[in-house]
């Protein structure tokens, strides 16, 4: 917002010193035209000579800040004042002209709504507007002929024609330039929040890839960790010590879990490689890959379903279920069961994933999904989120039921024909 401010006032200053710069120009003719038709039709030599006078002061204020305008900018607090000083010569040039009957009375608008326009919903413009109010009640209070006799009509017909001619051309010049104005004004903001946009955009790119090779790395060394937590299990018979090396392998699958699905969350998702597979066969793959690790959590797993053939890509539906069996099997206690399921219905292939874990309450429901959101200790959140997205380029789904209290029912749906989508998020 201070940006903005700050760039409005620099747009209002360059407009406002250009305008006035140009008034003088503007305005003499229509001076040296009202003196000249009046003192040409008649009128009294002193009203004449007060109106010379009077447009001469004005037209040396004009030119002064004309000349102060090619030195340096005007201020907002000049530019009011300059309007208000030329609302109230003008207020004296229509007394002298025959008070509200005057011709020119249309010169009242000129500095009143260049006000509104320059300073917007402002004080400032509650101030002009004041002024106009006053100028005008005061004009229509003024006794007719007083102090001058009012002007005669040919008079009256072209010196209102040339003022109202003079008072649009003044609004042309100062409410367009101001428009100008403030529409490049909302241009620079808008390519400055574009360049910030793109600058956290490089940024994040630049940090994701940090990751993704700092991920990477890590990725060896864990797998020499684990290898060598399998061989010391292998080769130790004491009950306690395998115990304890079976919880450094969970945890170690746990990081290597972690790794992977940042990932595949940091790398854009490559093209599918759709082929005829058969889904029975990689879920059933899926559980026998998880016995072990759902006995070690006290967990029961059970599969069912047929052979069920389609066409997708074998890799991504199994990764796909893998993640959701993993964090079933996670949510669920002790003792409790985890079941899974496929058939086919109609055009779909289903396969369906319960866990029995505590459940989650709507609003949890809401956020699964999202990136590192996770309900689970030590979870990214990413492994359902890469499971919805391999299921919606699939041309599938993947929704979520539950409830607190009667555990997860997690549902994959994948077209059995070949039916591709790319409307992944292209940021990923």
């Amino acid at each position: 917002m201070a940006d903005e401010t700050t760039t409005r006032d620099a747009r209002l200053r360059a407009v406002g010193t250009a305008f006035l710069r140009l008034r003088p120009w503007i305005v003499a003719p229509m001076m040296a035209n009202t003196v000249a038709t009046l003192a040409l039709t008649g009128a009294p030599r002193r009203q004449v000579a007060t109106l010379a006078v009077m447009f001469s002061l004005a037209l040396s204020f004009f030119a002064r800040e004309a000349v102060q305008g090619r030195r340096r900018l005007v201020t907002a607090r000049e530019l009011f004042a300059s309007f208000a000083i030329t609302l109230g010569g003008i207020t004296l040039a229509c007394l002298a002209t025959g008070a509200l009957a005057s011709p020119v009375v249309p010169m009242l608008f000129a500095p009143t709504v260049l006000a509104f326009a320059a300073f917007g919903r402002d004080r400032r413009s509650d101030a002009l507007f004041a002024l106009f109010a006053l100028s005008v009640a005061a004009l229509a209070l003024v006794p007719s002929g007083v102090p001058f006799p009012r002007v005669s009509t040919v008079a009256h017909r072209w010196v209102l024609l040339v003022c109202a001619l003079d008072a649009a051309l003044l609004l042309r010049v100062g409410v367009a330039g101001l428009s100008d104005a403030y529409a490049l004004a909302q241009r620079d903001l808008s390519q400055a929040s574009d360049a910030l946009v793109d600058a956290a955009h490089a940024r994040t790119r630049t940090l994701e890839t940090l990751g993704a090779q700092v991920a990477h790395e890590i990725k060896n060394p864990l797998a020499a960790v684990r290898g060598l937590v399998e061989l010391l299990t292998e080769s130790t018979t004491d009950a306690r010590q395998r115990r304890r090396l079976d919880v450094a392998a969970g945890e170690v699958a746990r990081i290597e879990r972690i790794v992977q699905d940042y990932l595949s969350f940091a790398r854009p998702l490559s093209a599918l490689d759709l082929a005829p597979m058969d889904l029975g066969a990689v879920v059933s793959d899926v559980a026998r890959a998880l016995d072990a690790y759902a006995a070690r959590r006290g967990v029961a797993l059970s599969s069912q379903g047929p052979s069920l053939p389609l066409v997708a890509d074998a890799r991504r539906v199994k990764d796909c279920v893998l993640n959701l069996c993993v964090n079933a099997i996670d949510a669920t206690p002790a003792g409790g069961a985890v079941t899974l399921s496929w058939a086919r219905e109609h055009t779909l292939a289903k396969v369906v994933v319960r866990d029995a874990g505590p459940g989650l309450d709507a609003d949890a429901l809401a956020k699964l999904g999202t990136p590192f959101y996770t309900t689970r200790e030590g979870g990214t959140g990413l492994g359902v989120h890469l499971a919805r997205q391999a299921a919606e380029q699939h041309g599938g789904s993947l929704t979520f039921t539950s409830a607190r209290g009667e555990g997860t029912v997690a549902t994959l749906q994948l077209p059995c024909e070949a039916v591709r989508s790319d409307a992944h998020d292209p940021d990923l």
